[in-house]
């Protein structure tokens, strides 16, 4: 090999030195950065005239693990589904008071018992008018926390509705930056520059995707990424797909509420199997065939205000047929089916004039709150479906099956976020193993490099001494 090819190897070898030092460099300043996987410079060695020449980098790539990735993404659909569903049914428990831990009982229970007490007080001493006021007040109580729990509907409505709104919007906006990215990976593919950045960039988008919905992502052969729903909806292909989140039916173009292609009438609600989406879906879901399921996070807002209907219009049962009149009404519509939670309240009459109370029946009443027992049909009535299934109780055991059913929905999703928080995090660390940045490897390899570079450095050197004997035997 002559000098000058000598020198020129040299040369080049540097330079392939310095672009892996760069790459090596980059991958230990990212090296806390979630986001960053680890990138590896590829080198060819050229051959010239049957010589090998000094090795290029022929390409800078990232460290991937495809499998690993689309578990965590379905992990993280999963956590995103069960921390949602978390926290609507820890609203309903706390809504309740059943997750109180003051050892004191849940405030519906402790007013059902003052309740109780009153008439128990007043039928020991029927001609004391304070007792009959105290029975009166009491039952007022008891009826205004009905109607104030009752009144939480749209409150509960309207939050779990702006939830699925701001999904949407995060779900739209990520669709867009997956797009962008898809072209400008596309493009710098198709010119040789290294795209593994921007990959990554990419990634954490699907990553925020998968948490507001399950994913499928497929890759072309040109470095585009097509993202899908696991229902087959189509989030990102050649452009970015928007979506409507319709909050109140409207038809033709909307006949229910969901979710909508933007600008079209095409309802892909269904598609939508999994992540936060999915919770805040099925929470407020009214269909007969949610009402009707076991599972309690599935059309678990419209049975929750069903078990009110049912419990006040069994205690209105209850203490009214006891009473022989009415005590409880519906706004003054006895008549009608008391079905509704919010238009419980003491009988006008009554409640302007306690005097009025028939005192001699105290004993029935009270005696009825306890012995009276009610069907499944009378606890989970069909005008009132709400996923509970005790029967043979009093009305304190419909209150206690009401607040046991939330109590345990929220200790049920609780075990499973955990659980599930465990998966995410393990496959997490998973693919962070696989493809994340080993700070000891990296400074391994800086020194191995700062050793070829000063090896190289030294030939260079002493071509230069060749050259410059060379020069001077010519002089």
């Amino acid at each position: 090999m002559s000098l000058s090819a000598a020198l020129n190897t040299a040369v080049i070898g540097l330079q392939t030195l310095q672009s892996q030092t760069r790459v090596a460099a980059g991958n230990v300043s990212n090296a806390q950065n979630p986001n960053y996987t680890r990138k590896i410079a590829t080198l060819t060695t050229p051959v010239a005239e049957g010589l090998p020449q000094a090795a290029l980098i022929s390409s800078v790539v990232r460290v991937a693990a495809p499998e690993i990735q689309q578990d965590y993404y379905e992990a993280n659909a999963d956590f995103g589904r069960l921390q949602q569903q978390l926290t609507y049914s820890k609203e309903l428990a706390e809504a309740l008071d059943a997750t109180n831990t003051t050892g004191d009982q849940p405030a519906l229970l402790a007013m059902m018992t003052r309740f109780e007490d009153a008439w128990k007080q007043l039928e020991a001493t029927p001609e004391n008018n304070d007792l009959k006021n105290l029975v009166v007040q009491r039952g007022n109580e008891l009826a205004t926390e009905i109607r104030r729990l009752n009144g939480l509907q749209s409150e509960l409505q309207n939050r779990a509705q702006a939830n699925l709104q701001r999904d949407i919007e995060a779900i739209n906006q990520s669709t867009i930056k997956i797009a962008e990215l898809n072209g400008k990976i596309a493009s710098q593919a198709a010119s040789g520059s290294p795209v593994g950045d921007l990959q990554d960039l990419r990634d954490a988008e699907v990553a925020i995707l998968s948490d507001k919905v399950g994913v499928r992502a497929i890759l072309n052969d040109r470095g585009e990424l097509f993202v899908y729903t696991e229902g087959g909806v189509q989030l990102v292909g050649s452009t970015a797909q928007q979506f409507d989140y319709i909050t109140t039916a409207n038809p033709p173009t909307h006949p229910q509420a969901g979710i909508y292609l933007q600008g079209s009438s095409t309802d892909v609600t269904g598609g939508f199997l999994n992540g936060s989406t999915r919770a805040s879906i099925d929470y407020l879901d009214v269909t007969a065939t949610a009402l009707a399921t076991s599972d309690p996070n599935i059309g678990a807002l419209p049975k929750f205000f069903n078990q009110l209907d049912t419990f006040a219009a069994n205690l209105a049962d209850v203490v009214n047929t006891a009473y022989g009149g009415v005590f409880f009404d519906f706004s003054g519509a006895i008549s009608t089916p008391p079905d509704e939670a919010g238009l419980i309240v003491v009988e006008a009459g009554v409640m302007g004039d306690p005097s009025t109370l028939d005192s001699t029946v105290a004993g029935t009443v009270q005696q009825a709150m306890r012995n009276t027992t009610m069907t499944n049909a009378q606890i989970n009535r069909t005008t009132d479906p709400n996923g509970l299934v005790i029967a043979n109780v009093n009305i304190f055991g419909v209150a206690n099956g009401i607040l046991a059913y939330q109590a345990r929905a929220a200790a049920d999703n609780e075990i499973q976020r955990d659980s599930s928080e465990r998966l995410q995090n393990t496959l997490d660390q998973k693919y962070r193993n696989l493809t994340g940045v080993n700070i000891d490897d990296e400074l391994a390899q800086l020194q191995v490099l700062q050793n070829n570079y000063a090896a190289l450095a030294n030939v260079m050197n002493t071509i230069t001494q060749m050259f410059d004997t060379l020069v001077s035997i010519g002089r």
